[in-house]
């Protein structure tokens, strides 16, 4: 599972809008392969999902499904994208079960069968964890993290990947952990393990998508949680920022799209988005279309 493991510590794993429908996520999710470094020029991964899901639906049951493109050349790295679900989405999987789990690979031709062993390891893990139910009922996108981590050390060995995952996760649970000041009350939610302040967000993976987050804190201006000062700044400045969020719907920035990929809320009205922002000529479905 280390294209897993690397969608994870890359952020390539986000909380899908309620009620998507099928064809949305699968536009979605594919857009993130296209505008990864990593894929083949000439690939349109919506395109070539698109017509492989008409041939045979990609769901495995188990309440995880994953659609692939194939790539056309031999050489490259076996990568994917990870969406997540807690109502379900309905796949029409051969069980017939909602998927709470849609994990999009791009194969390159030499990756076969690192792909099926890879299939085959997550299907195990689910089952050896005891089906889906912590994943579909998790609290938000932070805790379908943590259990994904715990899927990939449980069929890992001792050496390795494992010692990746166990370091990753221990990254994961420090920075979502309270940093009250001495003598300070505990914020809302702290009990439960969610974030008193929130964290920066990972580094953008090398090209065009870049995971970040936005602190909405009234009375204050918006916070954008990113690297790159000059867009941060420049993205502070838009005075319907805050309206924008809330409103939940993909919009444009300058040549980018940004699409809020889920949210937490804190005591106070503060709410922390995690957002994605794609170049907005980048192919794929909108998400803001049904």
């Amino acid at each position: 599972m280390r294209s897993i493991l690397t969608a994870l510590q890359d952020g390539r794993l986000f909380e899908l809008p309620e009620g998507a429908s099928k064809e949305r996520v699968l536009g979605f999710l594919a857009r993130i392969l296209d505008a990864n470094p990593n894929m083949e020029s000439g690939l349109d991964a919506g395109e070539e999902i698109t017509a492989r899901e008409k041939e045979c639906n990609t769901g495995i049951g188990l309440g995880v499904a994953v659609p692939h493109v194939r790539g056309r050349r031999e050489e490259g790295e076996l990568f994917c994208a990870i969406g997540w679900s807690s109502l379900g989405i309905a796949y029409d999987s051969p069980d017939g079960s909602p998927v709470h789990l849609v994990v999009m690979y791009y194969i390159p031709g030499a990756q076969k069968n690192v792909y099926l062993k890879e299939v085959s390891t997550l299907v195990k893990a689910i089952r050896k964890s005891g089906g889906i139910e912590p994943i579909a009922k998790a609290s938000d996108l932070n805790a379908v993290r943590n259990l994904l981590l715990d899927w990939v050390s449980s069929v890992l060995g001792d050496a390795g990947p494992e010692s990746v995952a166990r370091m990753i996760k221990l990254e994961v649970r420090h920075a979502q952990a309270p940093e009250a000041a001495p003598g300070a009350p505990a914020p809302a939610g702290a009990a439960s393990g969610m974030a008193a302040v929130p964290a920066a967000p990972v580094g953008p993976p090398a090209g065009p998508v870049l995971v970040f987050s936005i602190l909405l804190a009234p009375p204050g201006a918006p916070i954008v949680l990113a690297p790159e000062a000059e867009w941060v700044a420049a993205l502070e400045r838009d005075q319907g920022l805050a309206q924008k969020l809330s409103a939940g719907a993909p919009f444009s920035f300058g040549r980018l799209q940004l699409v809020v990929s889920g949210s937490t809320t804190f005591a106070g009205g503060r709410v922390l988005y995690q957002c994605v922002a794609i170049p907005a000529a980048a192919p794929g479905a909108d998400l803001s279309k049904s």
